[in-house]
Parts: C-alpha cells; structure tokens; sequence
C-alpha cells in the first residue's frame, strides 16, 4: 500500500475527447499536489435536484454499486455464507465488504424479503433485523450508501421465489424452496401467483394492509441510521391477472403515492425508489404514470433478454435502452437509478458487453447497482449472475469492469466525464461555480498496479486517500477538465 501511495505522489490530465474520436487529446500541465482534507457532509442523505441528486454540500452526486445479493432471499437471508457464531457472521460480513470498498462501489442496493423480517404474523425476527443492521452500518463505515430494498419474485418462497411470507396467502401452500431455473414463468403460467398478486393489490384478506404496518416499522427503524439514503417500496411488482397499462395507471402508480407519503411521514428526508414491472425491464418502456411525492427516484431495471436466454447480445443495446430510461427522468424532471442490469458470468462476452452498460449510464448520467454480488456455494434458482462464483472466485472479466473510475461527488455544474477502457484512461470535466468545493473521484487501485498519474487545466490533487482522487480548483477558475492515466 505504501509504495502504490508513493507512486501517486505524479500528476496530469487529458481533456475530455468526444466519443468515437480516433484524436490524441493535447496534455495539459501536471496538476500540482496539495493537502485537501476529505470532505465531511453535515448529513449523509442525498437530495433530488432536478435529474441530479446532491449531497449536503450541493455536489452532485453520482452512485454505482452492486446488489447485495440473490443469496438473501432465501436462509439465512444474507448474500454470504458464514459460521454458526455471530462472530462468523461479523468476519464473512467484514471479507463480504471489503471487497466491495475495494471495486470502489458507493452504493449497494440491500434486498429483505419480509418472509425474514416478520415469519409469523405479529413477530419481527429481531436476529435477522440485527444481522441487517450490521450490513447497513458496515458499508457505511466503509462510505458505501444503502438502499433498502423489498424484494419479491414470483410472491412468494412458497412459490420457488422470494418475498412475501406465506402466511399472507389464504390458501393451502406448499414448502418452500428455491430450485427453479425457469422461475420467471410462473408469473404468466401458475394461476396460484396470479391470485396472489390480484389478492394483494386489492387487499382482499388483509395482506396490503400488514405490508403497510410492515413499511412503518422499517422505516422508523433506519430513519436515522447513517448511510441508509432510503427505500424501494417494491421489486419488480406484477399485475396478476388484470391488464398490465390499466394496472400500472391505476393501481400501480397510486401505490407509489401511497408508500412515498408512508415512508417520508416517518423519515421526512428519505429518498423513495420506485421500480416498473419485470416485463418493463425488457423493453426499457413503462405505463406508469409519474408518482406524487417528494424525493422521488425512478429506479427501474434493464436486462437485455438474448445475454440471459442465450446467444450473444449486441453491445449497443445497452445505449440503445438505457437511454429510453434517461429519457423517462427528463420527462418526470427526477433522477433515474438502474437498480438492476447483469449477464452471466459464464457468457463469453460478458467484459464487452457490460463495458457497453457502464459506458451508456455515464453517458446518460445514469445511477446504477449492478445485479447481484453473492458469496455463497449455494444459489437460489441456479443464477449465475453474481460477481463470484460458488467457489468464492471472481467474475474477473465483469468485476474489472465494475471496478472503474468514476465522480463520486461533484462540487461543480454540467459534469460530463467517460472511462476508456482499453487506455485505462479516466477524463472529467465540469463548471465551477462562485465557491469552490472539493470532487472526490473514485480510482479502484486494481485499475493502476503501477500507479497512476493526473492531468489538471487548474487546481491541485490529492491521492494520499486509498482509492480517491480529490481535485481542488484554482480560485477564480470557472471550469475544470481533470483525467487520470496510468503511469
């Protein structure tokens, strides 16, 4: 670590080159060191701004992360394997997030299933609860911001899926269990889903009600926990049997209503994430209609359906599609998180195609938490999407991806920034306003084993924090163009 500190110690940029541009960018000057202390928000909490999203400070603010994991939705409801003791559980926790700080994520998007949270109606599982905690407070000792998320697929484990507890069903179920490769077609082939989701939606025993009391409860419970930015009422919720635009016009969306009202009367400056339907996700096109609310963030999922069905996907598409869900937040004027996107691991052209995904949500100035980081030799559903395999190896050629530069938070305006793969090279520019305030730029050292070097127009650095770049603007400049390079 010393020597990688020491070999930081050189400095130069590049300019920002439009892209496709075949051009060498004419260096500018080395950027000068300096000491720059890490900046210290008075609140964790991110704020909507438009499209953007800004910290206390008023920097915007960028988020890319991962999903924490498929293995949480089944038990013990966690996406890593552990020993018995709580003390195998704090050791497996702490590997589980050190390699996550170490690709450099600032944000993880956290499943619960309320089948763990509350397995008897009326009795919270307070060991399960705890071990949540823990997830939330240890990502943010490392500065990774959380997302909690309830997540379902297919209602419930009673259906080979995960989500709501069986005892919100009226009727017989079976055991649960989760060894269904083709699970995705239950929602349109197992009548007993349908009549799940038409039960829940229309409240018919009491099911929609107890999800309400059990929002409540979660929320009161992380309003003041620090690094949690806010929750994601639903995963990919689905219609049942009734007509999927009628449904998402007037039920869905008046359901995002709702649950934005609930969970902001109990923690008044929580982000509320709100997803589109799994069939949505496909297509990248929605019926809903845009929610009522404050601190609303569209959030929903973009899986191209050749790289997880088979063949070879197109690297365009990844353009192609996440620019309709960029465009979705202009036209509601509110930021747009991915909350899922993801290939499996074994596809033979996973590096070059989840290069395209990351190259389109910079270019759209898109958030992103990448589907899924487990660590377990179990799978639920035999996926093959997490980051690691069932031997606790890496999907090198994904995760080298996921490990790339990128603006963690911008003290500046009409930041543009893009990540050359092949050149390892990073390049940022953005307008400085009156005051100037410390960018903070996130450099996984995996990137640069050699080091790395910075190009400035003005103002200084400093690369003495593991895995950060900060940059400081000269006073009285009105634009900074910043790009890091290997050495």
């Amino acid at each position: 670590m010393q020597r990688f500190r020491l070999l930081l110690a050189l400095s130069v940029s590049l300019p920002l080159v439009a892209c496709g541009s075949t051009d060498e960018p004419a260096a500018l000057p080395d950027a000068p060191r300096c000491e720059i202390a890490l900046p210290a928000p008075p609140d964790h909490r991110l704020a909507p701004d438009g499209t953007v999203l800004r910290d206390a400070l008023g920097r915007i603010v960028f988020l890319r992360g991962v999903n924490a994991g498929g293995r949480s939705k089944f038990a013990p409801f966690v996406p890593f394997d552990f020993a018995s003791t709580e003390a195998g559980f704090q050791e497996s926790l702490d590997r589980y997030l050190d390699r996550a700080a170490e690709w450099g994520v600032s944000a993880l998007r956290v499943p619960f299933v309320w089948a763990a949270v509350e397995p008897t109606p009326g009795t919270d599982d307070e060991t399960f609860l705890a071990r949540y905690d823990a997830l939330l407070d240890g990502a943010w000792e490392r500065r990774i911001w959380t997302i909690v998320d309830f997540h379902q697929d297919i209602y419930s484990d009673v259906y080979c899926g995960d989500g709501f507890p069986g005892w919100t069903l009226p009727f017989p179920t079976p055991e649960p269990h989760h060894d269904c490769p083709d699970w995705f077609v239950r929602y349109s082939q197992d009548e007993d889903v349908q009549a799940a989701f038409d039960k829940f939606w229309t409240d018919e025993h009491g099911a929609r009600t107890a999800f309400r009391a059990l929002w409540e409860r979660i929320a009161a419970r992380h309003a003041t926990r620090p690094g949690v930015l806010g929750y994601e009422p639903i995963n990919e919720p689905h219609q049942g049997t009734a007509d999927l635009k009628t449904w998402e016009q007037t039920v869905l969306t008046p359901f995002y209503t709702e649950m934005a009202a609930l969970l902001r009367a109990k923690d008044p400056t929580a982000l509320v994430f709100f997803d589109a339907t799994g069939t949505d996700a496909i297509g990248a096109a929605t019926y809903l209609d845009k929610p009522e609310g404050e601190g609303l963030v569209f959030a929903p999922h973009w899986y191209d359906s050749i790289a997880l069905f088979g063949g070879t996907p197109s690297p365009s598409n990844a353009a192609t599609y996440l620019s309709k869900w960029a465009d979705k937040g202009r036209e509601w004027n509110m930021p747009v998180l991915i909350g899922e996107s993801g290939v499996p691991r074994d596809l033979e052209t996973a590096g070059e195609f989840v290069t395209a995904v990351y190259d389109a949500m910079d270019d759209n100035a898109l958030h992103f938490t990448y589907w899924e980081y487990s660590d377990s030799k179990e799978t639920w559903n035999a996926e093959d999407l997490s980051l690691i395999d069932d031997e606790g190896q890496e999907a090198t050629a994904i995760t080298s991806v996921v490990a790339r530069p990128y603006p963690r938070a911008v003290a500046g305006e009409a930041p543009s920034f893009r990540y050359d793969t092949a050149a390892r090279r990073f390049a940022l520019a953005y307008d400085v306003p009156t005051e100037n305030g410390v960018t903070e730029i996130i450099v996984p050292e995996r990137n640069y084993p050699e080091g790395y070097r910075v190009e400035l127009s003005n103002g200084c650095v400093d690369a003495t924090h593991p895995g950060l770049l900060l940059v400081r603007p000269s006073a009285g400049a009105t634009r900074v163009e910043v790009s890091v390079l290997p050495r």
